[in-house]
Parts: C-alpha cells; structure tokens; sequence
C-alpha cells in the first residue's frame, strides 16, 4: 500500500548553501544536486546553470566554471558542510528530487514516507535557515487505483492559513466542537464574523483543490 507524501518546501536564508549564496548575485537557471560519500564525509555537488548574456565578469565563489556556451555557464561546487538543506534532507532517508533557487530562497522538492518524518526535516532545517515553509503536499492515495491529492499552501493569504490552523487545533472541526468560532476569533484577535468570513474562503479554496482532481 503506497502512502508517500511529495512534499515541496521553501527555505530562506540557509547557512552554508553555495547555491543560495550564487543565487544572490547570479541569475540561475537551474540547479542540480547529488550525494557524494569519501571515507570520512558525505556531502553534495552541485551545478548551477547561470545566464551570462549581461556580461558578468565575476566568478561565483566557491564554484567552477564546467561549461559555457553563448548564453550561459555551469559552475560546480562541493558541499560538505551539514548544515546545508541540500546535505540535511536526504540524512532522513529522502533525496533532493528537485532544487530551484532564486535571490537566496531555496525551493526544495522530496518524497516522505509520513508526515511524521516531515515534521522532523522541518524542524531539523529551522535552526540553520531564516524560515521553512511547507508549499505542497502530495499525497498518495490507497487504493488500487492511485491519485494525487495537491494542496497549495500559497493559494491562501497568511490569515486564511491562521484561521484554518488556529481552529483545527482549538477543534472547532471536532464533533462535538472543542471550540466555538467565538473562542477561535478571539484567540486571533479578530471578530467571529471576520473569523467566520476567513473561514469560508479558506474551506472553499481548499476543497477547490481536493475536489476539482
């Protein structure tokens, strides 16, 4: 029975990431990384495709130029820092599926066996980067007949997000409720019918999305 969870990622600000640090200064086209092991360490190697029609002089740091053509360069660097996002996920069994990285922020994609295994890459990124937010979740359907359920955390504003996180953990959606939408207003620091208003739109975009496939 299959049960893996797609899980896309943002992270801002990585300590020791080459390919956040280039991104700042450089226009990257993409970016590839994979695992690499010697006797005493793993670590990553990368390669970041980066446009140079500007005419950029300068050379990213810490990265070597591997190819060039009219249009754009490939640099490629070593990481075997562990703090490194792209070091840090696939130590919980998950290897970087996909990478993108624009201006420092760093946009990563892996499968997860379980939520649980999630909430540990997360909590494991937080101390190193500026911020870690969960974009999508894909989740494997069991059945014998497997879809894909999508939900996109950026098609709600942050207070959309805050009243549907803030009720479900008051249990406003239990049976019998555990909160009113007084209680979960209140808590937010909104009144019930602006709470109750939020609340609306929310549902509706997040069953557009589990409906609609």
């Amino acid at each position: 029975m299959v049960t893996g969870i797609h899980a896309q990622i943002a992270v801002t600000d990585p300590d020791s990431c080459p390919a956040s640090s280039i991104s700042e200064t450089f226009d990257v086209e993409s970016v590839t990384v994979n695992q690499h092991a010697t006797p005493t360490t793993t670590g990553v190697v990368g390669e970041l495709t980066v446009d140079h029609t500007e005419g950029r002089k300068t050379e990213p740091e810490g990265a070597n130029e591997v190819y060039r053509d009219e249009t754009k360069s490939v640099y490629r660097y070593a990481q075997d820092d562990g703090e490194c996002p792209c070091r840090r996920v696939p130590t919980h069994g998950c290897p970087v599926r996909n990478l993108r990285v624009d201006s420092g922020r760093l946009v990563v994609s892996f499968i997860t066996p379980d939520l649980e295994t999630l909430r540990a890459v997360v909590t494991d990124l937080r101390p190193c980067c500026g911020s870690v937010a969960v974009q999508r979740l894909t989740r494997s359907k069991a059945t014998d007949e497997r879809s894909l359920l999508f939900v996109d955390r950026t098609a709600f504003t942050d207070r959309q997000y805050e009243v549907l996180e803030t009720a479900h953990s008051m249990g406003y959606f239990d049976s019998p409720k555990g909160a009113t939408a007084e209680a979960v207003a209140d808590e937010i620091g909104i009144s019930a019918a602006t709470f109750v208003e939020h609340l609306s739109v929310a549902q509706t975009k997040l069953l557009d999305q589990i409906l609609d496939e």
